[in-house]
């Protein structure tokens, strides 16, 4: 059983030593009467036991600091409710049996580092910034030959000529397995710069002497293996360190090579590396020879390690391998952040290079229609906002450019434009282009993609042919809008993202909801500001402003001298009823333009189906319904429908008929042309 706590210390002076000493005596209390295993730290990764001063004092807990308690073992709820009211209390320091207890833990705390200190076979020297030597250890006396009375407070470099630890505090930059020659002696040195609080306050340097390994190595081979891995593992503490001989057996890992793997070292060491991970890289350096830098590894607790794998070589030939990892820094993840703004950049030159974006906001919207102003008024008050936007209309009658425009006058016309049709992408890619997808995620996933929606992080995504989406993709699109974040397809990290929601839709979304393939609660969080653009068949006064717009970009485009259209030719589209919209007859400019050899379009240039459904809504029956020769009424009715349609008012109408405009109204009023 496993129970964990966070609090906050309460105590004024901090975690300091005698307050340490109170809390290891109280965990040892609790550990002998629970038999749990109580550990204390500042989070889940830098647990230390409870019961150890060095460990308990090195976490360096200050005044309102958050710690992290927990506790392991059968009866953990009961310890680490006792555990964490003694840490909440007051700690008595001047009771007399807190004190001597205190007295006596740091004591043989002192005895204890100083033991370590004294009698570790490693030579030891410590400097402090500016080079003072502030510590040396016998070891370091023997190898040198040198007093530690004579050199301690003395500058590095005056006791070792050309000493690297000067090097190490300013370039913070740690050196491992370093060679050199002390005295005749050869030693092998590793370097470290000491931190705190995340600066360095100075260095130390580890060292060995291997001259008598030296010396009795000769041509035995296994000595010089052992030499070999001598110069690699003389331990970091930046770095975890992995041996694995040429069979595939790990042979040593370093504590913090065990860590990063949450594995302890006997579960480790002496197994094959297959059941400790499945990585084959190391076989490849086995074959080759040659070393790989940057092998990164996941584990499931979303841990990435990356390695360099090396190869120990004993007169020419490769008898295992070492891998020198560690886990992912900041600088890696800045990298992968760059790599994401990278992806942005890219595809943001991809959407510059279409020529796509505004000067000013709606000024790529053609027409003076009243119907149009309608729907531009209300797009331009939903610039505004952030609400979500629904554009209905027809195909083609320009749903992405009034999105577009949206988003180019509102406050977020400085961030992306994302559009995306859903009806474009497959089914089985759609998931991944909106939300991206991870590594290894599926076959195919060979590297990692930034999705739509992190790429439009800021500005505004439009999703044109939104009925399109399957119900599973409309569940995630409805919680991407309630909650603002979504994973990748594959990843377990919630990406949160501020972004505008712009969808477009030409299906009738009520019927898909009474059909069930579009679900009611994204219809009504889609449908906050819904703009709803008319067909171009409602707006037939645009037409000769759309013509002319296309005729003179299209023929700068195609490199043709185009200049006009025809009156009759314009009367010729303006009675069409394109069900293509605005798309249509853009199509058909281009078209003609392609194959006239006209300065003017005429009627003539014009497709056969425009003119012939012309024919065929302007010429007068001569049947009725009934297939029987209309009747004088039939005609009179028919003349006059079409006479109103064309010059729209009686008055005018009458004129051209030769009637009054009271006539014409009376007989329209009769045949039911216009509401009594």
């Amino acid at each position: 059983m496993l129970r964990k706590q966070s609090i906050v210390f309460e105590h004024k002076k901090g975690l300091h030593a005698r307050v340490a000493a109170l809390i290891v005596r109280k965990a040892n209390q609790l550990q002998n009467k629970y038999k749990d295993k109580l550990f204390i730290g500042r989070d889940e990764g830098n647990l230390l036991p409870a019961t150890s001063l060095i460990s308990v004092t090195s976490t360096n807990v200050k005044y309102k600091d958050e710690m992290l308690v927990v506790s392991k073992g059968g009866n953990a709820d009961k310890s680490i409710i006792e555990f964490v009211d003694f840490l909440k209390g007051r700690f008595d320091l001047e009771n007399k049996s807190n004190r001597d207890t205190i007295d006596q833990l740091l004591q043989e705390a002192t005895l204890t580092m100083d033991k370590v200190f004294n009698n570790i076979a490693n030579g030891v020297i410590i400097v402090d910034k500016e080079g003072i030597i502030t510590a040396f250890n016998p070891a370091a006396e023997r190898i040198t030959e040198l007093s530690a009375n004579k050199v301690i407070g003395e500058e590095i470099n005056s006791i070792i000529p050309n000493s690297r630890l000067k090097y190490i505090i300013d370039s913070g930059e740690a050196e491992v397995g370093k060679r050199q020659e002390i005295n005749q002696a050869t030693i092998i040195t590793n370097r470290t710069p000491i931190f705190y609080n995340n600066k360095i306050i100075g260095a130390v340097a580890v060292f060995q002497d291997i001259s008598t390994l030296e010396r009795l190595s000769g041509e035995l081979k296994e000595v010089k293996v052992l030499k070999e891995r001598l110069d690699l593992i003389l331990e970091s503490v930046q770095d975890g360190i992995c041996v694995i001989n040429k069979d595939g057996i790990i042979e040593y890992v370093n504590p913090t090579y065990s860590k990063m793997l949450d594995i302890d070292e006997e579960d480790i060491v002496g197994y094959p590396v297959e059941e400790i991970y499945d990585d084959k890289n190391y076989q490849k350096v086995l074959n080759t020879g040659e070393g790989i830098t940057g092998v990164v590894r996941e584990k499931n607790n979303d841990i990435v390690i990356i390695s360099n794998i090396y190869p120990i070589q004993v007169d020419g030939e490769v008898d295992g391998v070492v891998l020198v990892s560690k886990k992912k820094t900041e600088i890696e993840k800045l990298a992968d952040h760059l790599k994401e703004l990278s992806a942005k950049a890219e595809y943001l030159e991809q959407e510059l290079k279409r020529e796509k974006k505004l000067d000013s906001s709606f000024k790529r919207i053609i027409g003076r229609s009243g119907v149009l102003k309608d729907s531009l008024v209300r797009a331009s008050k939903a610039a505004e906002t952030s609400s979500t936007v629904l554009i209905r209309g027809e195909s083609g009658t320009g749903k992405e450019l009034v999105a577009e425009a949206i988003h180019y006058a509102s406050s977020r016309k400085d961030k992306p434009f994302i559009r995306v049709n859903c009806a474009a992408i497959p089914s089985s890619l759609i998931e991944s282009e909106l939300f991206g997808h991870e590594k290894g995620s599926f076959t195919g996933a060979i590297n990692k993609k930034v999705g739509k929606f992190e790429l439009a992080d800021g500005g505004t995504i439009f999703l044109d042919e939104i009925g399109e989406l399957s119900i599973e993709l409309q569940v995630k699109l409805l919680r991407v809008l309630q909650e603002r974040e979504f994973e990748r397809v594959g990843g377990i990290d919630r990406i949160s993202v501020d972004i505008r929601v712009i969808t477009a839709t030409n299906r009738n979304l009520e019927e898909m909801i009474k059909d069930g393939d579009f679900r009611e609660d994204l219809y009504y969080r889609l449908n906050v500001i819904p703009i709803i653009l008319p067909p171009l068949r409602e707006r037939k006064e645009d037409i000769p402003l759309l013509s002319d717009y296309f005729l003179h970009t299209l023929s700068d485009k195609l490199n043709k001298k185009v200049d006009s259209i025809s009156q009759e030719a314009i009367d010729l589209l303006t009675n069409y009823s394109w069900p293509g919209n605005v798309r249509e007859l853009q199509n058909i400019i281009e078209r003609v333009i392609n194959f006239t050899d006209h300065l003017e379009i005429q009627v003539e240039d014009l497709p056969d189906y425009l003119k012939n459904n012309y024919k065929n809504e302007n010429s007068l029956i001569n049947l009725n319904s009934n297939g029987e020769v209309a009747s004088l009424e039939e005609y009179e009715r028919e003349i006059i429908k079409q006479a109103l349609k064309k010059h729209k008012s009686f008055n005018a109408t009458g004129k051209v008929l030769g009637v009054t405009h009271k006539t014409v109204a009376a007989k329209a009023r009769k045949y039911g042309l216009v509401k009594k």
